[in-house]
Parts: C-alpha cells; sequence; structure tokens
C-alpha cells in the first residue's frame, strides 16, 4: 500500500503535519491551533522572537514537546544561509549555532527550528540512524541547502543517499510565491526555465517545494522517498503563520524531529 505524502494529525486540541515514510522518528510541523497566544499570533505560537508574550510561547513550546514526546529547543540562529551543522549531544543541543541546518545520530538530541513561509526539510536515514532538518528560505534553496544536508550526512555518518528519506513540509506555495525579476532570474541561472516557474503579469509564480527536490534528486535521493506537504502557508490562514500574508507581524511554525521520544 503506497504510503501517504503526508498526514494532518491531531493531537489534543491542536494538529501536527507528518510524514508517514519518515517512519517511527518523532517528528512534525506544527499548525495553529491548540495554543495559548492572541492576537496575530492565535494560538499555537512557536516563534520566541516573533513579538509575542515569551511567556505564551513557552507554555505553547511545553504543549507541542508533549504532543511530540521530544524536547524543543531551538538549534538555529537562522540567517537564509547554507550552513550544516552537526549536533553531537545533548549539550550541543543547548547552543544556538549561526546555521540554516542541522543533522545529528545522537538518540538524545532533538533538531528543530521555526518557519513563517520558508520549507522545513526533513531527514531521517533509517540504516545509518541519522536525521536532519533544514531551513529553506529562495536564497538557501537556490543555493543548494537540501543537496549540502545530504553531503552532510554522508560525509558525518556514511548516510548512503538512496536510504535517506526526506519530507517537505508546509511552506508558501506557487500561487502566493510571487517574486520579482531579481529573484526570478537567480533560479532562472540555477535550474533553467522550469515548469514550475510561472510568469504573469510581469511577476513570476515559483514552487521552492520543486526547487528543493531538484537539489534533491542531484544529490542522490530517490524521487520515490521524497514527499511534500501542499498546503500553502499563506492561504491557509486557519492552519499556519504567513509572514508575506501578515506582512511581518505574525507567529511561527515550529518543526522538530528526534531519533526517538522521551520513555
Amino acid at each position: 500500500m503506497k504510503l501517504l505524502e503526508y498526514e494532518l494529525e491531531q493531537r489534543g486540541s491542536g494538529f501536527l503535519v507528518t510524514f508517514p515514510h519518515l517512519g517511527t522518528v518523532p517528528h512534525a510541523t506544527s499548525t495553529r491551533p491548540g495554543g495559548v497566544s492572541s492576537g496575530p499570533y492565535q494560538s499555537l505560537n512557536l516563534g520566541r522572537m516573533s513579538g509575542d508574550d515569551v511567556e505564551l510561547v513557552a507554555s505553547n513550546r511545553e504543549q507541542f514537546s508533549r504532543w511530540l514526546g521530544i524536547p524543543i529547543v531551538q538549534n538555529l540562529q537562522m540567517d537564509h544561509g547554507v550552513e550544516v551543522a552537526h549536533v553531537k549531544s545533548p549539550t550541543e543541543m543547548e547552543r544556538t549555532w549561526e546555521a540554516d541546518a542541522c543533522i545529528t545520530n545522537h538518540p538524545q538530541v532533538s533538531l528543530s527550528l521555526t518557519t513563517a513561509d520558508c520549507v522545513p526539510i526533513f531527514f531521517h536515514d533509517p540504516v545509518a540512524r541519522a536525521v536532519g532538518l533544514a531551513h529553506a528560505g529562495w536564497r538557501g534553496t537556490v543555493a543548494g541547502i537540501a543537496r549540502l544536508v545530504v553531503e552532510a550526512m554522508a560525509g558525518e555518518f556514511q548516510s548512503r543517499p538512496e536510504n535517506i528519506r526526506v519530507g517537505l513540509g508546509p511552506a508558501i506555495a506557487s500561487c502566493c510565491f510571487e517574486v520579482g525579476q531579481e529573484v526570478a532570474d537567480a533560479f532562472l541561472r540555477e535550474y533553467g526555465r522550469q515548469n514550475w516557474m510561472a510568469e504573469r503579469s510581469q511577476k513570476w509564480h515559483l514552487d521552492l517545494h520543486e526547487a528543493n527536490r531538484v537539489w534533491l534528486v542531484r544529490a542522490g535521493i530517490d524521487p520515490l522517498h521524497i514527499r511534500s506537504c501542499p498546503l500553502c502557508s499563506c492561504c491557509r490562514a486557519d492552519l499556519f503563520y504567513s509572514w508575506r500574508r501578515d506582512q511581518g507581524v505574525t507567529g511561527r511554525m515550529l518543526s522538530a524531529i528526534g531519533l526517538q521520544a522521551n520513555p
């Protein structure tokens, strides 16, 4: 039986986006319902730097951690770059890494990052027993952060690309990801003209999922091992926060993955 591309699982009063093909490793992207924040941050805002009350965000993070069964620690100080951090121990998990992706093979380490339109990318190698997580905005996407995570897992854990499963989490979709010519030119230089690029009224609409999929396939990932959640963070205000839709005054979803849940 073919596994679903993704699932929207109910946990308590909230919902989590998960990928069945990643197996039993605890992982998810959060959604909006089920938290205690209010106003533009309603309700499960997990972004500590979003402008929301930090105590409410802490309460939301505790709730998400209980649902998922792994500790939630913000690992990355993201700058839309392509650095990949190797988090080797629970002590290092407490450190803030200046990177946009992270990997680990330590069973007590969980990886996490926040998004509000960018693509969260989950990686799981069930053979080498390793996981990874990446934040792919348009800059990181064009620069190939997805490929760099695969290469980092191969270098650190001897992962073979054909064994790695990848999930592309909820993000802004091509219907809403409208960009100017400068951004479009960066994509055209890297990918050439593709069917997931559409020019409309002197603006371009781009598909970040498909752009990252190209890098994953280039890196040797089996296309059958790549699944995606097509729900648009900008369209679905009931489920997701969106920087673009809300003009920067908004909460954050959090994506997390670990090798094992707490006993």
